[in-house]
């Protein structure tokens, strides 16, 4: 092995190191299942900023974003915009009230509101929506490894889930919480100086206009035309809202404007920070023959490649910590989720309603290890990122968005049947645009979610009076 990779591997190496040696601390800090799950709501709202951030920096927004800035330029920008302006929206308008309710997962709120039929189809798409998406950071991990050091994509894999899963079964959300502000340093850090040595070296906006010529800055072209940055955009950013990862940093908030300012915070720094990161490496990575030559129409290869053939080794290894920190600060998240849905949703919801809190955490514990091997087989069969986070988005949308934005805005028991025919409208709309190919080159998110909108407002009219479904069996 070349000395560089030594070196690469060596910072790579420490870094997991440092996420294990958290991971045992934090398991003598879980008291409860409530610790394991929420941190006990304790957390102020820098931290929920913190971890609420590195959550968002995953491997489809750094490795995945930085890939097809490459491919197409400014667009692909415009259209990872939507991430962090959802994260605004739902910091501003709807953290506060959902901190107010005191509820643990998803599947609680929408039980709340509109019943146990409705619950159970928030829990399916809530475990759709986690898997993907943290098989898509575990392809992201297994990417970086296999193209930076070498190793085999597999073993990459396995390394990597291993090191992920053994860390938040052991301490829960407070391992997740710790290990994503030490993240959430470390990418902003190693990101953010990267692209600035980048930026410098090739001359600003400037200089990367002259070198490369006007295609790049175009928002529109013959392979990305504006129906298609429209669609996207709308596909990003309802299938980014209310997701589980989001809601539960505003459970372990310490109250409503800790939840608000933390979540809305993360969403701005996010907004002023990464379209501009990803734009100026993904520029810069199409001014590197070495990069061009290697990722041979691979376009998760590019960002790795880049920083390969762009900086020392030693340099090279603080940025690769930084990438692995931004794919394993979702990762973590999507883990902890799933462990709680699993406790909550299912296991205390319909074996044990009378479960001890002792039983409670070894189920969730039991769970994160299941949900994370099961993601890992996933992102073995399905190694790609982009292709992980679309599906995961178009399936999201159509059967969640209606019923967050009503309970939250616009509740009344009469209105819960609608509710109801919308959710299941738009999964359904959604299963059919899937299998269909995305006719018109429309997401099945944003075709899904239309569905929705349309079926809600043609059945509210229907909805019975002083009747409420939700006690109905």
């Amino acid at each position: 092995m070349p000395s560089e990779h030594w070196i690469e591997l060596s910072a790579l190496g420490l870094y997991l190191a440092t996420l294990l040696w958290i991971g045992v601390r934090s398991a003598r800090q879980v008291r409860s299942s409530l610790d394991y799950t929420l941190a006990g709501r304790s957390v102020g709202w820098t931290i929920v900023l913190a971890t609420t951030a590195a959550t968002m920096i995953g491997g489809g927004s750094s490795v995945g974003a930085v890939g097809k800035v490459f491919e197409t330029g400014i667009p692909y920008i415009v259209v990872t915009c939507a991430w962090h302006l959802q994260l605004v929206f739902t910091g501003l308008f709807v953290a506060p009230r959902l901190r107010r309710l005191d509820l643990i997962t998803v599947g609680d709120y929408f039980e709340l509101r509109f019943g146990r039929v409705a619950r159970g189809l928030a829990v399916f798409n809530c475990s759709i929506f986690l898997i993907g998406a943290l098989a898509a950071q575990l392809v992201a991990m297994g990417t970086i490894a296999q193209n930076v050091l070498g190793i085999d994509y597999t073993w990459a894999l396995i390394v990597g889930s291993a090191v992920t899963i053994f860390y938040s079964t052991a301490g829960g959300i407070r391992a997740v919480v710790k290990t994503d502000v030490i993240q959430f340093v470390i990418l902003v850090v190693g990101l953010g100086t990267a692209a600035a040595i980048l930026f410098s070296r090739h001359g600003g906006f400037e200089g990367f206009h002259d070198k490369l010529g006007p295609a790049p800055f175009r928002l529109t072209s013959e392979d990305w035309p504006v129906w298609k940055t429209i669609s996207l955009f709308v596909a990003f950013l309802l299938g980014e809202t209310f997701v589980p990862p989001y809601v539960t940093r505003t459970f372990i908030a310490k109250g409503p404007a800790q939840a608000k300012w933390g979540i809305a915070g993360a969403g701005i720094f996010l907004l002023v920070f990464l379209p501009v990161t990803t734009f100026v490496l993904g520029l810069a990575a199409r001014l590197e023959p070495a990069v061009g030559e290697a990722v041979d129409g691979d376009a998760q290869r590019v960002f790795p490649e880049l920083i390969r053939s762009a900086f020392h080794p030693v340099f090279a290894g603080v940025v690769l910590a930084a990438l692995v920190a931004a794919v394993m600060s979702s990762a973590d998240s999507c883990l902890n989720c799933g462990a709680t849905i699993v406790m909550e949703d299912l296991y205390r919801r319909y074996l044990r309603s009378d479960a001890s809190d002792a039983a409670l955490l070894r189920v969730a514990r039991l769970a994160t290890a299941v949900f994370g091997v099961a993601a890992a087989l996933l992102a073995w069969l399905v190694p790609s990122i982009v292709d992980l986070l679309v599906f995961v988005y178009e399936f999201w949308a159509p059967g969640m968005i209606v019923p967050f934005l009503v309970g939250i805005f616009w509740y009344r028991e009469d209105r819960v049947p609608a509710v109801l025919v919308s959710m299941f409208a738009g999964m359904g709309t959604t299963v059919v645009w899937l299998l269909l190919e995305k006719p018109y080159d429309v997401s099945a998110a944003m075709s899904g979610f239309a569905v929705a909108v349309i079926a809600f407002l043609v059945a509210l009219p229907f909805g019975r009076d002083g009747v409420d479904p939700r006690t109905e069996s």
